[in-house]
């Protein structure tokens, strides 16, 4: 409980506000949400235990507070899980995991994909406290088709197409750039 405290007030610093926890029955870790601030207009939603049997932790963010995120994270988290169980792998940038339905009703975006932590200041995407080093990586919401050009692409040519076409990360009802 040490380590999530940390972590929690690791999120606290960076992100200027709160956050609350919560658990879904998805899978079994804490899941802090930090409001926005003046300096950030997007509410953040970041695991703090899956770096026990997941070796990393992953965040998301929306416009709006959607308690459906918290669902989202820990469902990608089991699946984090899983893959560490079979794999013995830490999640890299491009690594995709399927929601099982899309991100909000009306969406076409059912993927997420692995980033690096963009949004984030330089050295939020590590955190050590002397003993452990746990990396955070940033999740975004892709459609199966962009899924399946970053898997036959690479996550490079991804953010460069995102880049190229003005994709919004954080709106989960836009159309896939491809």
């Amino acid at each position: 409980m040490i380590v999530v405290k940390q972590l929690l007030d690791h999120g606290e610093r960076a992100f200027g506000s709160r956050g609350n926890l919560y658990q879904s029955e998805e899978a079994d870790v804490l899941i802090a949400v930090y409001p926005p601030t003046q300096k950030r207009g997007w509410w953040t939603y970041v695991t703090l235990e899956l770096h026990r049997t997941g070796a990393c932790e992953c965040l998301m963010y929306s416009y709006r507070f959607e308690r459906e995120m918290i669902t989202l994270l820990a469902r990608v988290a089991n699946q984090v899980i899983e893959k560490w169980v079979q794999e013995r792998r830490r999640l890299t940038p491009g690594d995709a995991f399927f929601l099982g339905s899309s991100i909000q009703e009306s969406s076409h975006l059912d993927f997420v994909i692995t980033t690096p932590a963009d949004f984030e200041e330089d050295g939020f995407d590590y955190y050590t406290n002397g003993v452990e080093v746990i990396p955070f990586l940033m999740l975004h919401a892709i459609a199966s088709s962009e899924a399946s050009f970053a898997m036959q692409h690479g996550l490079d040519a991804l953010e460069d197409l995102f880049i190229r076409t003005g994709v919004d990360s954080l709106d989960f009802k836009r159309n896939p750039a491809i």
